[in-house]
């Protein structure tokens, strides 16, 4: 299954960012409310006048309409692939209907940028927001950096990041199956743009901090049970991590 992914994705490009299709209304709707509820308690967001970068904003910008109807100033996604004409005509309008206010699609700024270095991008942005895009990123550390750059002082990011298989139900079963490969096997067989880059929660800490972000804290979401990880087997490499049990958690740090 992850060679034809490999296949399929090297052929026609990372093309479907989440596991439902773009055209349901509904679950793109409650998939959105769901993400910013969970970023605003997991990093204590308030909105109010915030200008706010979105890395990776999927199928869509609902997310931005969600922030901007709480109080954000601005919103602007950044990707390195554009999959927001994927959404359904109608998306906004029973968005804005379920918001209680109109959704403004000019005020959703899309940028097709460069990663990590962003140079498309410029700017100072107040909070820095992702949801499930971190562990598509080939270069974490690069990415932190141009984070810091587009930073205001007292700027916050808050990246959710799941960190397990993707391939469907195998992720039900084993979802540290991704981990269970050596490095030259995954990049031989494996490995696509957009393919997960197999980091663990440490690694987004150690990255946040070398990349000079202050405060960086993991608040952990979904755990492996631990009679899974008392018979599963990882690499190595893997092997070292202190978070391995951290299946989805959410990286919040500072400036």
């Amino acid at each position: 299954m992850g060679i034809a992914n490999n296949v399929r994705h090297r052929r026609s490009g990372y093309v479907t960012p989440r596991p439902f299709s773009a055209a349901d209304v509904d679950r793109t709707i409650g998939h959105a409310m769901g993400v910013v509820d969970r970023l605003q308690e997991h990093g204590a967001i308030d909105w109010s006048g915030k200008r706010v970068l979105e890395v990776g904003p999927g199928s869509d910008m609902s997310t931005g309409a969600v922030v901007l109807t709480r109080g954000a100033a601005t919103y602007r996604a950044v990707d390195l692939f554009d999959n927001t004409g994927q959404s359904d005509p109608g998306l906004y309008h029973e968005l804005g209907r379920r918001l209680g206010e109109p959704v403004d699609p000019e005020r959703l700024d899309f940028t097709l940028a460069s990663f990590p270095e962003l140079p498309e991008v410029d700017g100072e942005h107040d909070v820095v927001i992702s949801n499930a895009t971190l562990e598509h990123v080939e270069d974490v550390p690069g990415l932190f950096r141009s984070l810091r750059r587009l930073a205001a002082p007292d700027a916050a990011m808050v990246h959710h990041v799941d960190g397990q298989t993707h391939m469907r139900w195998i992720k039900d079963v084993d979802p540290l199956n991704i981990l269970r490969y050596s490095d030259q096997t995954y990049e031989q067989l494996l490995d696509f743009p957009g393919a997960p880059n197999r980091l663990r929660a440490d690694d987004y800490l150690q990255a946040a901090c070398a990349a000079g972000w202050d405060d960086a804290r993991i608040v952990p979401d979904v755990r492996a049970d631990r009679s899974y990880l008392g018979r599963t087997r990882v690499a190595r490499r893997f092997r070292r991590s202190t978070t391995l049990d951290l299946l989805t958690f959410t990286l919040v740090a500072g400036r």
